[in-house]
């Protein structure tokens, strides 16, 4: 599963890059990644440098399922044809928002079941449960404006020829970065680095919980 996740990560960042969306953050106000236990809860909410590089898809139990039934359909690599590429990720990614029930009418974004399903998924984590809705609030809106403005080029309109709802694509594309252009508070601080980044923002995710009072389950 952790290879198909990967795999995933690759075509988007591909996919942005293309499609000029991504802008990585300099990361300017980051807080300095200085030792964990020297945390507060101020530095807690804010950018911790070197943890918030990464695109966030999502949490593998709940993608899981939909990336089992696209997994024979997901290209090794970025495909030439960009069409073939966003004809799968689109798939995907309206699997995952009905398995959520987040499509509403017109294939916008149903904030109530949104917010019912943070109250879920974020039980006793309430910065978790309105960062969440805040996320999927800021993307609709931001993926019509997006969508408006490039729904009638001739490229864009070839990429999405076969594409499943491609609006709702912008949405996941926005969701995936955004705290890497917005706000990235602890419980999305996280590195791939393997030279120590990765644990350093790990401690750092650990400690804030802490500071916060919340008991994760391992």
């Amino acid at each position: 599963m952790y290879k198909y996740s990967y795999a995933l990560l690759t075509l988007l960042v591909g996919l942005l890059i293309v499609t000029h969306v991504l802008a990585r953050d300099a990361e300017d106000d980051a807080v300095e990644a200085q030792n964990a236990n020297s945390l507060t809860a101020e530095q807690c909410g804010k950018k911790r440098s070197g943890c918030c590089s990464e695109l966030y898809i999502g949490d593998l139990d709940w993608l899981s399922k939909c990336l089992s039934m696209h997994a024979n359909k997901m290209p090794a690599e970025i495909e030439a044809d960009m069409g073939k590429t966003f004809k799968f990720l689109s798939c995907f990614v309206e699997c995952v928002y009905k398995q959520r029930k987040y499509i509403g009418k017109s294939d916008t974004i149903n904030m109530k079941m949104v917010k019912l399903d943070a109250e879920t998924l974020y039980a006793d984590r309430p910065k978790e449960q309105e960062y969440h809705i805040k996320i999927l609030d800021f993307c609709r809106k931001d993926a019509i404006t997006k969508y408006n403005l490039i729904k009638f080029a001739p490229g864009f309109k070839a990429i999405v020829k076969n594409a499943c709802r491609p609006f709702l694509m912008m949405v996941f594309l926005c969701q995936a970065e955004y705290h890497m252009k917005q706000e990235c508070p602890y419980f999305r601080w996280e590195s791939n680095d393997k030279s120590g980044g990765k644990e350093m923002c790990k401690d750092a995710r650990a400690k804030c919980y802490e500071i916060d009072g919340i008991t994760l389950n391992q």
